[in-house]
């Protein structure tokens, strides 16, 4: 009886020890990074499901040309379907409504407005938000940098597109915290979110410019 009694003892003891080893391994093991396509996804996802967002805006503009940077802060809005407003603290306005935009100086005293076909035509960087929940219809899109799941860079599919491509950053819940976009005349506009407030329940009136008098309009 002792000779088996310790047997037991022995397998309880090798099973628990097994245990604690395979528990082990279990909890210290590092959670697997998302994959490209489950970034993507979360990313298409947020703002599939998002109705509005406010945050402030930094936009750094490096001009190849004149080998020269200039830096704009801005309040931006956003509110579904497609419709955009930009306050830059220089006074610059931009509004966006379907495929049509404003862009209003206060120092020139002008209103240029402008029709489109797409949100890339614009010009306007932050516009891609409007779009962001189509990624995968537009770009290609790989990861340049295994090390940083978060970052994706994308190529447009479209021939003849004005960018060349784009590098997002985002969080882990798909909300876009950077954009970094190249043209193919070797320009490069980068965009830092911050701030961010989402489910804002903007009136449409938020997205309604009055024009103020002696305002020169231009039709484009």
């Amino acid at each position: 009886m002792t000779v088996h009694h310790h047997a037991w003892k022995k397998r309880v003891l090798s099973a628990a020890v097994l245990f604690l080893v395979v528990s082990a391994s279990v909890v210290t093991k590092p959670a697997a990074a998302q994959s490209v396509d489950e970034t993507v996804q979360a990313v298409e996802n947020h703002y599939r499901e998002l109705i509005d967002l406010t945050a402030n805006v930094v936009q750094k503009n490096h001009l190849k040309a004149l080998d020269k940077t200039q830096t704009f802060e801005a309040v931006l809005r956003i509110k579904k379907p497609g419709r955009l407003r930009l306050d830059y603290a220089n006074g610059q306005i931009i509004l966006v409504d379907g495929k049509a935009a404003l862009f209003y100086s206060r120092k020139s005293e002008q209103v240029i407005k402008k029709t489109f076909s797409d949100i890339e035509q614009m010009n306007i960087p932050v516009a891609f938000l409007l779009g962001a929940a189509h990624i995968r219809d537009d770009f290609e899109v790989r990861r340049p940098d295994p090390t940083a799941p978060q970052l994706l860079e994308l190529s447009p599919k479209k021939p003849g597109a004005a960018m060349k491509k784009l590098i997002l950053r985002s969080d882990d819940a798909g909300r876009i915290a950077s954009l970094d976009i190249l043209d193919k005349a070797g320009n490069r506009t980068e965009i830092i979110f911050s701030e961010v407030q989402e489910g804002v329940g903007f009136d449409d009136n938020t997205f309604v410019f009055k024009v103020p008098k002696g305002t020169e309009i231009i039709e484009q």
